[in-house]
This record gives structure tokens, sequence and C-alpha cells, in this order.
């Protein structure tokens, strides 16, 4: 059962792939979707069965050395062809950057992988390796990620609407979108660092592909600039497989995340490591890797939900979690934390800046990277669990998020955050699901709040790290109030707009409001049965531990003695009263009773925002109602050169320090 699990969540996404793009008929890809997304959460589910089944918490898959070598030289086969497509990609746009890292890629893996210049592959039999942070990311994949391909059923078909298309291609998205549920199922459950590698580098291209897909002059060149930044990491990649090969003799990833445990962490595996971390960061978009996931918004909504926000960036974090143990507590850990703590700050603040929604999503996202990669440099039992918890409930909240602005975008014209004013009368139902999609990624007891303050208590110990959470935490506050008070504004109104929206984009934003819902609410079981056994199986040093008891998450000192936390459920019970109460309310209120505002001139009749009047002469003005933005003080021109010097330099010093330089 278990090979037969793990297959289908490879096999069974790339065989949608081709039938989605073979098979041209509308409702014929519908039932596809459809079948999968049914396949791949049952996938998920099994894969959840035989984990709490297991006695190690762990599912080993072992191949004979016959086989294993067969897979390693179709692996390569496929290397081979992916380098020559995107060094064509760069021939193809004049883009001499792609070209050349595609080329500085090829030479060191053709020299390691096909001529073993540097010595003997030491590829593990054991090339499948299960644990519960691979569970984790499967879940995120198979059910995260099926959800938001039926969301894109409705969702592109407007879209080529409103582009206009003559003809659809919708079946060469739906086969990307597919193609990249498989790899990052690959990258997630394989053992083999260079077989990470290759699919590591298959999500990269299918980034590049999916927000080139409007074919579009802007669409093109930040599909470009995606597929650069990212190659830079793939070859920061590659050189680390070839050091780790010489430097432990071993491409298990599960025994380069116990080495530093074990006492090796001298030689090459510094460097290593630090290059691995590169990888990581170029593929989270840290600072100063940053402008490709900002450029990458120009893509359709499923894309920036799908790979930049809830799953595809996930590599990049998933990564550096993973390896974490490896650098815990070494200078390595100290100057990756202040990378992300750097990150989650400067992102924080430029957010601030930003009337754009995606881009206001697209800022927090890098925002909520840095933050896992911080508690990943710290290292420590909690600091790893806030780091696994903050990739659960941002996946889903972020997700959940970006598809509700791709649903006001179709509504209403615009992703302008002012143009969100009274959006409650013209899309109710979008409106409070955005709320609380919001509100999850702000106060408690949502996890993304409970998971800042774990890191918070775990800084204690790292000054400047600790400042850097604090005032991230801060500004994140501003930028998502903003926009919570902007789109419960309501007018006097008393009349709604019957929303219409298609049955997949229904579907889709309410399961995710469910899942956004249910994991927080039980935020201790999830913690308990997925968190920490992950956490005890990396064997850290320290023992400050988290318990999941009462519905709740508590901090516990060494003395066993409880020093705070959150009791979930309560919380929950206070909303959803409010959650209730205030539409009620609401709705008592007789029409006769509300007072219209004087608006310079006589109010327009059909107006839902209330922000319209008649002027002399009978035209309609809009009154101008706008947040603050201190763009003089937080303004992406005036933050992103200087923080980009900082984050390079930090980076630089990063590697100056591992090298002993």
């Amino acid at each position: 059962m278990d090979w037969y699990l793990l297959l289908a969540a490879i096999l069974l996404p790339a065989l949608s792939a081709a039938l989605c793009f073979i098979i041209r008929n509308q409702k014929v890809r519908i039932a596809i979707v459809s079948i999968s997304t049914v396949l791949l959460f049952a996938v998920a589910g099994g894969f959840i069965a035989l984990m709490v089944k297991s006695p190690d918490g762990k599912l080993v898959f072992h191949m004979e050395h016959s086989v294993l070598e067969v897979v390693s030289w179709v692996i390569k086969g496929f290397d081979l062809l992916l380098f020559c497509y995107i060094a064509y990609i760069g021939l193809k746009h004049k883009k001499a950057i792609v070209f050349i890292l595609s080329v500085l890629q090829f030479i060191p893996w053709a020299l390691f992988e096909v001529f073993g210049v540097f010595g003997k592959v030491n590829e593990p039999e054991s090339a499948f390796v299960i644990d519960y942070l691979a569970l984790i990311m499967i879940m995120l994949v198979s059910i995260i990620g099926p959800i938001i391909t039926v969301f894109a059923i409705g969702y592109m078909k407007e879209h080529e609407h409103h582009l206009h298309l003559k003809v659809s291609r919708q079946p060469r998205f739906f086969m990307i979108l597919f193609i990249f549920l498989a790899a990052m199922n690959a990258l997630v459950m394989t053992n083999n660092l260079s077989w990470m590698y290759f699919f590591w580098e298959i999500t990269t291209l299918c980034s590049f592909l999916l927000i080139s897909h409007d074919a579009t002059e802007i669409a093109i060149k930040n599909g470009l600039r995606a597929l650069w930044i990212n190659s830079v990491g793939g070859l920061a990649f590659i050189i680390a497989i070839v050091l780790m090969n010489s430097g432990l003799n071993t491409l298990s990833i599960q025994e380069i995340s116990e080495a530093g445990m074990q006492g090796a962490f001298a030689g090459v595996l510094p460097i290593a490591l630090s290059l691995l971390c590169i990888a990581g960061f170029t593929k989270s978009a840290q600072f100063p890797f940053q402008s490709w996931l900002l450029g990458a918004m120009v893509a359709p909504t499923p894309v920036s939900a799908l790979l930049h926000s809830s799953t595809m960036v996930k590599a990049g974090v998933y990564l550096v979690v993973r390896i974490s143990p490896a650098f815990a507590g070494t200078v390595l850990g100290q100057m990756v934390a202040i990378v992300g703590g750097f990150t989650f700050v400067a992102a924080s603040a430029i957010a601030i800046s930003q009337s754009n929604a995606k881009k206001v999503l697209a800022y927090s996202t890098i925002a909520n990277l840095g933050l896992i990669i911080c508690c990943a440099g710290i290292g420590t039992r909690i600091s790893l669990a806030a780091a696994i918890l903050l990739m659960i409930f941002h996946a889903v909240s972020k997700g959940l998020l970006f598809l509700c602005v791709g649903t006001i975008e179709l509504g209403i014209g615009s992703r302008d955050i002012e143009d969100m004013q009274g959006l409650f009368k013209r899309m109710p139902f979008t409106t409070v699901i955005t709320v609380i999609g919001q509100i999850s990624m702000l106060l408690p007891p949502f996890g993304v709040l409970i998971t800042k303050w774990m890191a918070i208590e775990t800084a204690v110990h790292q000054p400047l790290v600790l400042l850097f959470l604090i005032l991230g935490s801060a500004l994140t506050v501003v930028f998502w109030s903003k926009w919570i008070g902007i789109i419960l504004t309501m007018s006097y109104k008393p009349k709604y707009t019957r929303e219409k929206l298609s049955f997949s984009m229904k579907a889709a934003l309410s399961a995710l409001i469910a899942v956004v819902m249910a994991a927080s609410i039980g935020i201790a079981p999830l913690y308990n049965q997925f968190v920490k056994p992950q956490i005890l199986a990396f064997k850290l040093a320290d023992k400050e531990v988290l318990t999941g008891t009462g519905m709740g998450i508590w901090l516990q000192k060494v003395d066993a003695a409880v020093y705070g936390g959150f009791a979930s459920i309560m919380f929950f019970a206070v909303i959803l009263v409010l959650m209730v109460a205030i539409p009620v309310i609401a709705n008592r209120i007789k029409p006769n009773r509300l007072k219209t505002p004087y608006l310079c001139g006589a109010n327009a009749d059909e107006d839902l925002r209330g922000l319209e009047f008649i002027s002399p002469g009978d035209k309609i003005d809009t009154v101008v109602v706008r947040n603050y933005y201190m763009e003089n003080v937080f303004g992406e021109k005036k933050l992103t050169f200087w923080v980009n010097v900082v984050a390079g330099a930090v980076i630089i010093i990063m590697l100056g320090v591992v090298t002993g330089l």
C-alpha cells in the first residue's frame, strides 16, 4: 500500500496533466480536475493513516541497487532535457543571464553526475523517506493544491473572457498546474539530495511557464526574472550537492540533517549547508531575492495562490527547516535567523505603503516566509515547532486570501484596496470570507498570531532577532487593519447586490475557509499529532517544549512550569458569538433610522458604496476617502534598494563566516 500511495502522489498528477493537455473538451477537463482532486485527497488521507500506524513515525522506501541505478539515470536524462529547455528559453527571449546560469549549473552537474570527476555519487538506497515534516508538506500540496485547481476551473473561464481570447489556453495551464503538484510531492518525499534538485528545478520551470501564461510583455518579463533568480538558487544547490557528497560521502537528506547533531559540523559541511540555505532563500523570496515573487503577481490568481503563496515558496522554507538541525546553535544558524528576521521586518514595512491588494499579499507572504526562516535559524524545539505550524497556517490562510482577491478583481474590475469600500453590499459572500481570512493572519486565536508569539518567546537570547520580530509583528497590524477597515466600510444604502459566483469558485472558497477555521480551532491536536513527533525526532539539545492540551497551546520551560499560552477554544467561542451577533444587530436597524451623510450634493441613488453625489451640472462625483500609506517613509522606492543592500551584505557575511574568510 505504501508504494502504491507514493507512486499515486507523483504519477496521478502527472497523468492528470497529460489528460488535461490532450483532451480539449471543457466538460471533460472539469471531470478530470474533479476526479484528481478527490483522489489526491485520498492519497493524503492514506499517508496520514500509514503514519499514524507507523511505530517509529517514519515511512522508509528502499530500492534495490539495480532499480535505483535505472531510476537515477532516468532522472539524469530528464535533468539534461531540463537544462536544454531552460537554455533554449534564454536564447529565445534573448535573456543572456538565463542561458549563462543554465550552463553554469550544467557544468558541475555533468562533471559530478555523469562523468564522476568529483568522486563516486553516494546515493542512498532509502530513496524516499516520509516523516511528519514531509507528511505536512504532502497534506499542503495534495489538499490545498487541488482545491486551488478547482477554483481555477471557474476563474480561468472568466479570466480568458476578460482577455478576449479566441483560442483557450486552459489545457496548457492545467497541465502545468498538475506537473507542479507532482514535482512538489516528489520533492518533499525524496531522501536523495540529487533527486530533490531535479524536482526543485521543475518547480522553477513551472513558475516561469505560469507567470508568463498570458503571454503579455510584462508577464514574460516577470516570468524570466523568476527563472533567472531561482536559477541562482539552483546553482548554489548543485554546488552544495557536490560539496556534500565529497564531505559527508552521502546524499541522504536524513543523514545530512543529523550530521550536525552527531558533531560533524566541520570541513565543507558548513559551506554546503550555507549554499543550501541560499537556495532556500531564493525559492522563498527572501531579501534581496524578493523581486521575482513581486513580479509574479501579474499571473492569474490561481498561480499566485498555488505557487507563490501556499506551496512552491514553501519548498524553500521546507529545505531550510529540514536541514536546520545540522546547524542548530551555530553561527550559521544565527546568520540564517538574522536573514529571516530582517526579511520579516523589511517586507512588513514596505507592505504598509501598498494599496494594490496583490502586492500587500505578496509582501505579507515574503514577511511570513522570513519569519519561518528566522525560526529555522534559531533552531530550538519551540522555534522549529513555530516554523512548521506557521507553514501550515500561512499556506491555508494566504492561499484563501489570494483566491479572494482574484474573485474581488473579477467582481469590481480592480485589485486596489481603496476600490473595495462598501464591498459588503456588492459581494457579501466574498467579503465575509475575505475578512475572516485577514483576521486569521492578525488576531488570536488563529494560528499565525500564536506562532509569532512562539517565535518571540524563543528569540529572547538573540536581541537583534528579537527586535526584528517585535517590529515586524507590530508593522503587520498596520497594513492588515487598514485593509480590514476599508473592506468592512458599509454605506447607508439598505439594498444589496446578489453575488454571482461559479460553483467551483464558491466551493473552493468555502473549503479553504473551513480548513482555516478547523486548523486554528484544532491547533492542539494538530500540534500533538503532526508537529510534536517531528520536533522530538530532530533530537535537539534544548529541553523547552510546547504542550497541546485543553484545546490550546502552552509553553513549558525545563522546570515544567507553564510560562504562557493560548486557550484557543475560548477565543473562538467569543469570535463565533460576535460573528453571529453583529449581522443580527445590523439587520435589525431600520433604514429610516439611518441618516444620509452630506456629500456636497444630492446623494446618488444607484451607488451601493455611499460615496457618490450629484455635483452642479448634474455630474456624478465621488467623495475621496483614503487610508494613509506613508509612501515617503515606507515606499518601495524609498526602502527597496537599501534593504536589498543590507540583506545582500548579511548573506555575504554569512558565507564569509562559514568559509573562514
